[in-house]
């Protein structure tokens, strides 16, 4: 059973140093050929596109304009109503014309109303750009994971097609006996399982692809997406100062406490007189030539509802705001953007040192293997080893490249502006 299990470790290694050769020599030039007839897509391009075309933007603009109209149903009092009637000479009766004319009005419509509608309209506008933010780390967040199925893709292309180059010569020496028969049959099947994980990751960039697409509103293609970049992280000053505009979350969590006070206050104001009806009533005899003016005014009584429905529905949203503002005092935001600040550079300054320090060491260790390996001075299972924590190294590098964009966002949605994360 050991020597089964150490056998397929032998052709595993023999995989693995193929696949060394293959990023080497012309397996990987032939796996870029298979994209350059997709065309580059930029993310800004995409954000672009999802800005002005995606079904998202649109549902966010038309709940800004429903708030907009909201606003001015509050505002706005209910139109007059205008009534008149005409008497004819009839027997004993006079010639005559009343004119009434009644206006309903709420007192909340003297001062708070407006106040509440100005805050529903600047909360409005906060809430749309907030969420087109969101569209647009929805949209950042699907070009990056697409980039990293893209570069596995790259590189399992590239083994596959070398080592489908090498199978013909791995059967002609276990024909001549220069390599063990099951040997060779098991590098066949490695071979298989190597062409059909590249299957299902094709299959799965593909996806994502049209997935991220539809979120743009744009026609479905085959694309390529770009390397993100790792752009200077700003000073903290730069966050804060940045965090102390109306664009923030804490902003946004105080204009949403502000609406919220305003609803409550004109619910209030009208708990205790509902509505009344202002009433003029003008009167015309044309027989005696006389004419009267009559004014007066209709209450609805608060016998049985005292606004009490829109009291308790006022009294619950002031309630929430006030305790998410609370979760986010000044003294715990200015926390929460430390630890966001100090994250990106963290993250940023470690994708950097894997590419800088730390994937240009191990190529240059798989050189000298491949050298010594080539003079006969290290085995297969060296080649082996030092691939294995190549491979290693490269999806840490693009991990910490993913973690990098995350905590970008994390910042930006935090102060509620966009910065560059890839070009």
């Amino acid at each position: 059973m050991q020597k089964n299990k150490l056998s397929i470790n032998k052709i595993k290694g023999n995989l693995w140093a193929i696949a060394i050769m293959a990023l080497c020599v012309t397996g990987y030039g032939t796996a870029a050929m298979a994209h350059d007839k997709a065309e580059t897509l930029p993310l800004q391009t995409i954000i672009q596109a999802a800005l002005e075309n995606s079904p998202e933007t649109a549902r966010i603009m038309a709940e800004t304009a429903d708030a907009r109209a909201e606003a001015f149903e509050i505002e706005t009092p209910e139109n007059p109503e205008f009534q008149t009637d005409a008497t004819v000479k009839e027997d004993n009766a006079t010639r005559g014309i009343e004119l009434e004319l009644e206006q309903p009005l709420r007192l909340s419509h003297f001062g708070p109303r407006g106040s509440y509608a100005d805050a529903l309209r600047r909360t409005a506008s906060l809430e749309e750009k907030a969420q087109m933010l969101e569209v647009v780390h929805s949209i950042t967040r699907a070009y990056a994971a697409y980039w990293g199925l893209q570069e596995q893709e790259h590189i399992l292309q590239a083994n596959v097609l070398y080592a489908k180059e090498k199978q013909k010569l791995i059967e002609n020496a276990a024909k001549e006996g220069r390599v063990d028969v099951s040997e060779a049959a098991i590098f066949k099947a490695e071979a298989l399982r190597l062409e059909e994980k590249l299957n299902t990751l094709r299959t799965e960039r593909m996806m994502a692809g049209s997935s991220l697409l539809r979120m743009a509103g744009m026609k479905q293609q085959n694309f390529l997406a770009e390397r993100p970049l790792l752009p200077e992280t700003p000073s903290f000053a730069d966050i804060t100062q940045r965090a102390e505009t109306e664009t923030s979350v804490r902003a946004l969590l105080e204009s949403r406490q502000a609406l919220a006070e305003r609803r409550y206050a004109v619910a209030r104001r009208d708990a205790g007189f509902p509505e009344f009806t202002p009433r003029a009533v003008l009167s015309r005899d044309f027989d005696e030539e006389s004419t009267t003016l009559s004014l007066g005014l209709r209450v609805s009584l608060p016998v049985w509802s005292r606004n009490n429905a829109e009291m308790i529905r006022a009294n619950a949203e002031k309630t929430m705001t006030d305790r998410s503002l609370k979760a986010l005092d000044e003294q715990s935001f200015a926390n929460v953007l430390a630890a966001a600040h100090e994250r990106l550079k963290a993250t940023r300054a470690s994708a950097l040192s894997y590419r800088n320090n730390i994937l240009p060491e191990w190529e240059k260790v798989q050189r000298i293997t491949e050298k010594k390996f080539n003079g006969g001075q290290a085995s297969v299972f060296d080649l082996w080893q030092v691939r294995g924590n190549m491979t290693e190294v490269q999806e840490e590098e693009m991990e910490m490249i993913l973690q990098a964009v995350d905590a970008r966002i994390e910042l930006e949605s935090l102060i509620g502006q966009t910065m560059e994360i890839m070009q």
